[in-house]
């Protein structure tokens, strides 16, 4: 199940070798917030104190929030993304936090993870093993009346991670026989689909315990570039940035990189992403840079927590006003 879903588990790998990882529940230990670009005006919108929330986005008129609830609890009754995705569900609320629900409510031995808005803002697309096979597949759920379909890939390959810009949909798809992911690029229209990242890596990372390849495809806004991040083994993550026409490919990363999650701005001119240092954890946090790598830099965000997982607000430029929407956990090491 969990090879195409597979979490960047580098926050707990690099808490663990730093002794850092903080085990006791307190009512605000994993939240959501909203803050701008240059890391002014942080507000937290959500909290709870045993359950991780991440993979937050805005709908695209701005009222609105999805993201992705962990519900499978570990020995000291927390449910992170570390444990793995079955009985995580798609959650809606309101962008201050109000009206708080859940779309498609935990399963057991089920995942419904990674929500995305389509760009109408009428449905939500989202991973899902609701399947015998419990393989991956992207359904979409209908916000007005509650339904939910899977939507058709040629192939039916085990696909993760949408994210959908006009009629054109990126996802991360799973090579059952090389033991790798690549990203696919589907025409929904008629669901023709076709590979677009080709990086030649192949088997199971023995660190992370994930697929080696590429994972958490985003469309530029106009739709001519792909950003993903590319697992190359080892706590070794780049972003790396396609063109689903031609195939080039551009890395972003320094040679020994833990880089990921990476999203694009609303104009298209910046992207912000995860960064991790395991040499030194008070150096992770939020990032920014240019879609070329240029004037990469840190986003200030107060401490006391590790930031994770961001995103822009749909249609906002890349000035320092731009607004985040981004993920955190509370530890007091930090």
């Amino acid at each position: 199940m969990s090879a195409n879903l597979a979490p960047l588990r580098l926050l707990a790998l690099a808490l663990a070798v730093l002794g850092l990882a903080c085990d006791a529940a307190e009512p605000e230990r994993f939240g959501l917030f909203v803050a701008t670009l240059d890391g002014r005006e942080v507000r937290r919108i959500l909290s709870d104190p045993r359950r991780e929330m991440n993979h937050a986005r805005v709908s695209p008129d701005g009222n609105w929030i999805t993201f992705t609830r962990y519900n499978k609890r570990g020995w000291n009754g927390i449910a992170k993304e570390e444990g793995g995705y079955l009985e995580t569900e798609i959650m809606l609320a309101r962008i201050d936090g109000s009206e708080l629900r859940s779309l498609v409510p935990p399963r057991k031995d089920t995942v419904a993870a990674n929500g995305y808005w389509t760009p109408d803002g009428k449905a939500i697309l989202f991973v899902s093993t609701d399947n015998p096979q419990r393989r991956g597949q992207i359904d979409r759920i209908d916000l007005a009346t509650g339904r939910v379909e899977k939507v058709a890939i040629a192939g039916d390959p085990w696909a993760a991670d949408p994210h959908q810009v006009g009629q054109r949909l990126a996802v991360s798809v799973f090579d059952e026989k090389r033991k790798a992911n690549s990203i696919w690029l589907v025409d929904l229209p008629t669901g023709a689909a076709r590979q677009v990242s080709h990086h030649g890596l192949a088997g199971i990372d023995s660190a992370t315990k994930a697929p080696l390849g590429d994972f958490d495809p985003k469309l530029s806004p106009d739709g001519r570039k792909i950003v993903a991040m590319r697992n190359l083994g080892r706590h070794n993550w780049h972003i790396v940035v396609i063109d689903p026409d031609t195939g080039r490919e551009r890395d972003l990363s320094a040679a020994q990189a833990v880089d990921g999650v990476p999203e694009w701005s609303g104009d298209g001119r910046q992207l912000v992403f995860w960064h991790v240092d395991p040499s030194g954890l008070k150096n992770s946090g939020l990032y920014a840079m240019n879609p070329d790598g240029g004037e990469r830099r840190r986003i200030p965000l107060p401490g006391g927590h590790f930031y994770t997982m961001p995103a822009f607000f749909p249609g906002e430029a890349s000035g320092g006003n731009a607004r985040l929407i981004f993920s955190a956990e509370r530890n007091p090491h930090l």
